[in-house]
């Protein structure tokens, strides 16, 4: 799940009407038609895409009013079935709802200007977060490294312990922190509304990419590899053995399922720390205290959850990302599409810092912070980019019901039997 805080209620921000300005050096005269965008960025981010856009009004003298939402899925829903207020471009979290907008042949697929740009401006796989079933729909706009793990820089140099390489180093380490009787290896915080459990279904995706590899897990996230396998089910119990088992987990399972998840932290960066270790997105920087530094000096670090074996590249990573689509066509929108493809869209983003560009030709320079500059850097390094698999399920599956799922899973009220045949259920209802 991408950015999962701000999943709950609805709230629409005023709409910014971004008309021409005088900074254009080849926008026309006289007006183009108004392209309407709807998104899920409020407040201090939709003040930055505002000034994104207003770029592109500056070169073409077309109009672009952006509508953001906090209940994106279900608001983007209304407006498509009602009709009048459909949007001509979507900015869309989570990658399930592209392909069922595609499916319901709701989306304008990219035309050669904006592919040419793609190609020119981003890795192969990050061109590719866009794409459903090889055709190219969407823009990549804004990526969310998924797959790090935070960890007291303090208690690692004065016990002696290292990064681990890989999966099996990973377990170690754990046990032998888990051996020291005042702490524990890992903090956890699940409660986030209707979006309870999706810190769960994280560690669950980054285990099954890691051990069955791209293919089979982009085959579950597509519903052609069912939460019945027994490869599956071995990251169901992976998971287990490595976080949840007695002496892992800081605080009770039911504990975390209690605790709000911005508040995961707190049980580690205390004067008398309870875990050394917190798997959670880069977004959760925002969530540690001010005085709280990020970097091999600071309070805490960073590394990615290791593969299974140590490859040139690093880990695979799973990430969020938002794509752009068109719901409409028209030469204006094309061309804004185009422009979202270009170098230049999202570099003023990137400089304001807390945005990770999944573009290559945006240079790690533009990054204003070392911790900004080290995740795109993950990004342009590793090895596979895999979407988060929850939100590239169909929304009936990944939204909502794979989470309350893994949370009866993890309190104990459902097996993970029961868990396989509702969820797999979910997936065949969408085939009907």
């Amino acid at each position: 799940m991408t950015r999962a805080i701000g999943c709950v209620g609805a709230i629409v921000v005023g709409a910014l009407v971004l008309a021409g300005c005088s900074r254009g050096t080849d926008r026309s005269d006289a007006p183009a038609s108004e392209i309407t965008v709807f998104g899920p960025y409020r407040d201090a981010e939709a003040d930055h895409l505002a000034e994104v856009l207003r770029e592109f009004t500056a070169r073409t003298g077309i109009a672009v009013k952006y509508t953001g939402t906090a209940d994106f899925v279900s608001d983007l829903t209304q407006r498509l079935g009602e009709g009048s207020e459909r949007p001509d471009v979507a900015i869309v979290p989570q990658p399930g709802l592209v392909r069922q907008l595609v499916a319901d042949k709701q989306v304008i697929e990219l035309g050669d200007g904006t592919r040419r740009a793609l190609s020119e401006n981003y890795s192969d796989q990050a061109r590719l977060l866009g794409d459903v079933d090889g055709t190219s729909y969407g823009v990549p706009i804004r990526l969310d490294v998924k797959s790090l793990v935070w960890f007291r820089t303090d208690l690692f140099a004065e016990h002696g312990w290292s990064v681990p390489g890989t999966l099996d180093e990973l377990e170690e380490l754990a046990a032998q922190i888990a051996a020291d009787p005042d702490l524990a290896p890992w903090c956890m915080a699940l409660r986030a509304g209707t979006a309870t459990g999706w810190p769960a279904t994280d560690w669950v995706e980054d285990l099954v990419l890691r051990r069955q590899g791209p293919g089979p897990y982009r085959s579950w996230t597509e519903g052609t590899l069912p939460f019945a396998s027994g490869r599956i089910q071995a990251a169901f119990d992976e998971f287990s053995s490595l976080v949840l088992a007695p002496r892992r987990l800081a605080g009770s399972v039911a504990s975390t399922i209690e605790t709000p998840t911005n508040e995961v932290f707190q049980q580690m960066v205390g004067e008398t720390p309870e875990c050394v270790m917190v798997k959670q997105g880069d977004f959760a920087r925002a969530w540690l205290p001010a005085d709280v530094t990020v970097g091999p000096d600071g309070t805490v670090d960073t590394f990615v959850l290791p593969d299974v074996t140590e490859t040139e590249g690093g880990p695979p990573l799973v990430v969020g990302a938002d794509v752009a689509i068109a719901l409409a066509d028209s030469p204006e929108i094309d061309a804004l599409m185009t422009y979202l493809a270009g170098p230049d869209a999202g570099e003023t983003w990137v400089e304001a810092g807390g945005f990770i560009s999944p573009k290559s030709s945006i240079t790690l320079e533009s990054y204003p912070t070392d911790f900004g500059r080290l995740l795109a850097e993950h990004v342009l390094k590793a090895k596979e980019l895999a979407l988060d698999a929850s939100d590239s399920m169909p929304p009936s599956v990944g939204t909502t019901l794979y989470w309350s799922e893994i949370t009866s899973w993890l309190a104990g009220s459902e097996t993970y039997d029961g868990l396989a045949t509702t969820l797999d259920d979910a997936f065949a209802a969408t085939r009907e």
